[in-house]
């Protein structure tokens, strides 16, 4: 079977080439008011291949509340996935009550996450087209009536921008390891990930999703799940772990050097995306943007690569699972970093991070199986008796019995384990949303009188 990438979005076919997004929240008072709203937005969202022609567009996601209030049928609506319909779950996402990313904190206290219906991307590479969209979209939504959500106490919108290079706040290049899709069932090859990991309406008994069969199958067909995650970054509190831990873990090589080695044991690659496992003593520009490697046979002993690293967390690749995992989830990831650099080593209050998508299909089997692994790597056999450690960069350090040491095999004396105890909060969780990204038959179903 072959799709259509025109009937998809622009965003699940590939990351948009913008150097700027911003995030408009919505929520709907009336259905006529809202699929009018909808029919204003279908000339501005970039299906696949459209957004290459412009120099603005918008990708639209709505919750399960946003398509209720929009008015679609309830017997569609209960086929629908039960974990998008029931929207984040903190415990299952490691945003534990009590800590910082507690779920009662998110969108700086201004809403609450059940009352947002729609999400609006607008991408660009220029300031002025981007506000000229933005402007554009407000009118629409005043002229129905349609509120806008503020999520930060300062009045300004959520807004990505590039820092250059394709790096975030903590140094890395992101962006490497992005999985090939077989659009088609005829022309596959070998490593590809099946579309319908991340496009609605085609399940299979092997690839299942829902709503599965029938109207409500034909309804989302080309549609996709999301999850949207503002994810605040504490990079002074990183940059002082490197520059503590490092010259103590690795005294024979300079300060700045060793901080730079464990930002790699910390993540897995270089940070310049060079993989530890296949240069584990250096960065290597000529491998900065390598996939092609394993752990089984590469590093089966975490000697390289640290078991509890983060890439090896969330793409474990050959290593072996225990049965109960049954394969590695995979998402579509795509994000921007908000917020300027910080300057110098101090703290200055000021709020950055990233603004992470993630696409899918199974929201359970992929995002919240990924941030379990990640709240706790009880997934594999490598991690013997000790199943609570965690994902060193990403991990809540506040969820019940987790174990926050990260042990870096062969780095200690004699050939043996170099333990850092107590790894600091690095990120915290300040607002998620579950989306469905529609297909263009299903906006122009909703956008229907």
């Amino acid at each position: 079977m072959d799709i259509d990438l025109r009937d998809i979005q622009s965003l699940v076919a590939r990351p948009p080439k913008a150097t700027i997004v911003r995030y408009l929240l919505f929520g709907f008072d009336g259905s006529e008011a809202a699929r009018t709203f909808v029919r204003d937005l279908i000339p501005r969202v970039a299906m696949a291949g459209a957004d290459s022609m412009l120099d603005a567009w918008a990708n639209v996601g709505f919750t399960f509340g946003g398509l209720a209030a929009l008015g679609v049928d309830s017997q569609l609506l209960e086929e629908f996935d039960a974990i998008y319909e029931a929207g984040p779950d903190g415990h299952q996402l490691g945003d534990v009550p009590g800590s910082r990313s507690d779920p009662a904190t998110w969108w700086e206290g201004r809403f609450r996450t059940e009352d947002v219906h729609c999400m609006v991307q607008l991408h660009s590479c220029s300031d002025d087209a981007l506000d000229a969209l933005t402007a554009d979209v407000r009118s629409s939504a005043d002229r129905g009536g349609i509120t806008e959500f503020v999520a930060r106490r300062d009045g300004t919108v959520l807004e990505g921008r590039s820092l250059g290079g394709g790096t975030l706040h903590f140094g890395y290049t992101d962006g490497i390891s992005h999985p090939d899709v077989g659009w088609n069932d005829s022309a596959g090859k070998p490593g590809q990930v099946d579309f319908r990991m991340f496009v609605l309406g085609y399940a299979t008994p092997e690839f299942s999703s829902a709503p599965r069969t029938g109207p409500a199958a034909d309804l989302v067909r080309g549609s996709t799940y999301a999850a949207f995650r503002w994810i605040y970054q504490d990079v002074a509190t990183f940059t002082a772990f490197l520059r503590e831990e490092g010259p103590r873990l690795f005294p024979d090589l300079t300060p700045a050097d060793a901080e730079e080695r464990l930002a790699a044991k910390l993540m897995g690659r270089w940070r310049d995306g060079t993989p530890l496992v296949t240069s584990p003593h250096h960065p290597d520009p000529a491998q900065a943007a390598a996939n092609d490697f394993g752990y089984a046979d590469q590093d089966p002993d975490g000697r390289a690569c640290p078991f509890s690293a983060h890439i090896r967390v969330v793409n474990p690749r050959d290593q072996a699972l225990f049965a109960v995992a049954d394969a590695v989830p995979s998402v579509l990831r795509r994000g921007m970093p908000y917020g300027p650099p910080l300057e110098g080593d101090e703290d200055d209050g000021v709020d950055r991070g990233i603004l992470g998508l993630f696409l899918c299909t199974d929201l359970r089997r992929q995002l919240y199986t990924l941030t379990g692994w990640i709240e706790r790597n009880d997934f594999s056999p490598v991690y013997n008796a000790n199943r609570r450690v965690q994902d060193a960069v990403v991990a809540n350090r506040a969820l019940p019995g987790a174990v926050t040491d990260f042990v870096l095999p062969g780095e200690g004396r004699n050939g043996g384990p170099a333990t850092v105890r107590a790894l600091p909060d690095f990120v915290h969780t300040k607002g998620t949303l579950f989306l469905l990204y529609p297909g263009r038959t299903m906006l122009q179903a909703l956008a229907a009188p």
